[in-house]
């Protein structure tokens, strides 16, 4: 079942609802979340609205900061106004602060996420109520070590941007159909069926094995030029790709090449220097995977 959801929530409860967007998709959950999907030059209001109207779940992340933020309450408007016109559309209250509820919210079941202790169970309860089960394995490879929170605030260090959608987590890509990824992206795909896709920011290409994407590589242009003798860290790489070292395992590194096994999308990834001058490169492949 593909289930997706819409993450509404105010800036200031941002760490909560990147861990939970982190969650839902390793429960195979799809969600949208601003950061993800909003580019420069965007329309707020349009990507919001075409937003709501994707998904299957409106989660709104309630604290006295977003209660009272005018964005929040406007996502929530459309989305309400969604369920009053018949669309299949469920909103998911998640108390995060205690605070004075919208008056269309009183009396509505919540996922009570306020005490951060019970963070694991409050989260497996909000799977089962969007009719899924909970994934245990999932959430316990990802509960130690190095989260995203840290890859993203070591990519801010280093002046580097947080990439969105259509290079926001790319391995997403891995296993789709060329006509899928084409949808995807916003590209066609060459003669030889693989897709690029280029900003001021990033490089990425889609390579392609008969009829599915089979390899991705993102190069991150702010990093060049590189040199292969040079020394780097991988979090902030990686973190410019909303991907925390929690998700993976290291399994070789050398001064110009590092290699992680994802072990959940049977993935290898890896970030490297190809050659002397060159930006960072992330490419991900399940052909070596373990290997």
């Amino acid at each position: 079942m593909d289930i997706s959801v819409f993450l509404s929530h105010n800036h200031q409860n941002k760490p909560f609802v990147r861990k939970l967007a982190r969650d839902l998709e390793n429960q195979g959950v799809r969600y949208w979340l601003d950061e993800a999907e909003m580019k420069v030059g965007d329309s707020l209001i349009q990507k919001i609205r075409e937003g709501i109207d994707a998904v299957d779940f409106f989660a709104v992340v309630l604290s006295p900061n977003s209660v009272n933020a005018p964005w929040v309450a406007n996502e929530l408007d459309v989305a309400m106004h969604h369920q009053i016109n018949g669309k299949s559309i469920k909103v998911l209250p998640i108390m995060l602060r205690d605070c004075a509820l919208p008056g269309f919210l009183i009396g509505k079941v919540y996922a009570d996420f306020r005490n951060e202790n019970e963070y694991r169970e409050s989260f497996r309860k909000l799977i089962n109520s969007m009719g899924l089960v909970f994934n245990a394995s999932a959430m316990d490879s990802v509960e130690s070590g190095n989260n995203l929170g840290t890859a993203l605030d070591k990519a801010f260090s280093k002046l580097l941007p947080i990439m969105s959608k259509p290079f926001h987590r790319p391995f997403q890509y891995m296993g789709m159909t060329i006509e899928k990824a084409e949808k995807a992206v916003g590209k066609k795909a060459n003669d030889a069926g693989n897709i690029i896709v280029e900003n001021e920011e990033c490089r990425m290409l889609l390579e392609a094995e008969g009829n599915f994407i089979s390899y991705v590589e993102v190069d991150i242009k702010r990093t060049v030029p590189h040199y292969q003798n040079q020394e780097f860290d991988s979090e902030p790489v990686l973190g410019v790709l909303s991907i925390g070292l929690s998700e993976l395992e290291l399994a070789r590194k050398q001064t110009h090449y590092h290699t992680y096994y994802d072990h959940r999308k049977k993935l290898k990834l890896s970030v490297s220097c190809m050659y002397d001058g060159a930006p960072l490169t992330v490419a991900f492949s399940s052909k070596y995977y373990g290997m």
